[in-house]
């Protein structure tokens, strides 16, 4: 049996990006062959790395999504199960779908809804989408009168179990990309802030990501003379509590990846209760709301005086094995119900091909980057550019070369 992953860039770091290195790992465990498709281009250094570090890839082969629209591509298939693991990929469903007119093709769900469009293309081309709670299926399925839905969470094989955190500490963890449209970090240097003009100057938070409003945040800092309290992208310290401050997420790797390093967490709820959705029943996670600045600063005082104990890290972790456990057979037991659907099917032109492409690429830029976005996609892999240039000249860039 073979299987096909197509995603947007397997190279970067993120929740989509572990997830699918997941998947990828368990796939290899059960299928003959695997293929995963990049959307932006990589070469064989790339795949030698990832590979590297990830001995579960062993087998899978890596091409390139603008492969599949080449004439007579051999790219599109056979498959017989495949994943479209971002949304703006869905509209390459009619291409594998004209391919493979059994296959069990499956669109994944990973932006949180209140980010998505309106308008999903590709959608009646997938034989079901996966979600990652039953309340993202009911808003699924009511705002895009899409039926075919299972709920699973993604894979979380790839947990490192370390040992409890029951010191206390006045230190706070954020890792998380830099996108304050999601992720909101600017709350949690607000409360740091509060903490601060409340003459608790002991505290300190620690932020650890990439992205264009790095600069944002640093201006906060510096604007509000916090540069004591808050360390950018340097050493985390052996005890904390992790904070996620996130208005969206659909699972939360990193509140999941902390507990299970013995570390406890505050984490706001999210703006779509998902978050709280997902770890309501790990102890260890302990939970803000965002309607008093002051009140969830007051949180921050009160679980830096508290120390994790052995039954709350015991508990936390049997929830988290019991959300990782069985993830195959839990796919194969929610999927049986999606296979060998019959679709209306017509041959592909290479005008709807075209189409197709200039849908995905209207979202996610050209298939065939030109020379400045090619040396700007290497730069940006290579943090030493970042120090040379400055994060204004990546900014500047970045809206340039989309």
């Amino acid at each position: 049996m073979r299987a096909a992953v197509i995603g947007y860039n397997i190279f970067a770091v993120g929740g989509t990006t572990q997830s699918n290195l997941n998947l990828l790992t368990t796939l290899n465990q059960h299928y003959t062959s695997t293929v995963y498709f990049n959307y932006l281009p990589f070469n064989a250094t790339d795949t030698h790395q990832l590979k590297r570090r990830h001995h579960g890839l062993a087998k899978t082969q890596f091409a390139l999504i603008k492969d599949l629209f080449e004439q007579e591509s051999q790219s599109v298939g056979p498959y017989d199960v495949i994943w479209i693991t971002r949304e703006d990929l869905f509209p390459l469903s009619t291409i594998f779908r004209n391919a493979n007119p059994q296959a069990l093709i499956v669109g994944e769900v990973h932006t949180p809804l209140a980010l998505l469009d309106d308008n999903l293309p590709g959608l009646n081309d997938l034989s079901c989408v996966r979600v990652a709670t039953p309340s993202i299926k009911d808003e699924f399925e009511d705002r895009y009168n899409f039926k075919r839905i299972y709920v699973q969470t993604v894979g979380l094989d790839h947990l490192k179990w370390g040992k409890i955190d029951d010191q206390l500490s006045p230190n706070f963890v954020v890792q998380s990309r830099f996108f304050e449209k999601q992720k909101d970090i600017m709350y949690s240097l607000r409360l740091i802030n509060d903490l601060k003009q409340h003459g608790k100057t002991n505290f300190h938070l620690y932020i650890q990501g990439t992205g264009a409003d790095e600069f944002d945040y640093r201006s906060y800092i510096d604007g509000n003379h916090l540069r004591s309290m808050v360390s950018i992208n340097r050493p985390l310290p052996r005890h904390y509590t992790y904070l996620s401050t996130s208005k969206f997420e659909t699972l939360g790797y990193s509140i999941a990846e902390t507990v299970a390093q013995g570390h406890q967490v505050l984490a706001y709820l999210g703006d779509d209760d998902v978050i709280y959705e997902n770890f309501k029943d790990v102890p260890m996670v302990h939970w803000i709301e965002k309607h008093s600045l002051a009140e969830d600063a007051e949180k921050m005082i009160a679980i830096s005086q508290h120390a994790v104990t052995t039954d709350e890290f015991e508990q936390s972790q049997a929830s988290l094995k019991a959300m990782a456990a069985d993830y195959y057979s839990k796919f194969v037991d929610r999927t049986q119900q999606f296979e060998n659907l019959e679709f209306n099917l017509q041959p592909l032109t290479d005008k709807d091909k075209l189409q197709i492409q200039q849908t995905i690429e209207n979202k996610l830029g050209p298939l065939n980057p030109g020379l400045t976005r090619r040396i700007y996609y290497r730069m940006i892999k290579a943090p030493i550019f970042k120090k040379i240039f400055g994060l204004r000249f990546f900014q500047r860039v970045k809206k340039k070369v989309k």
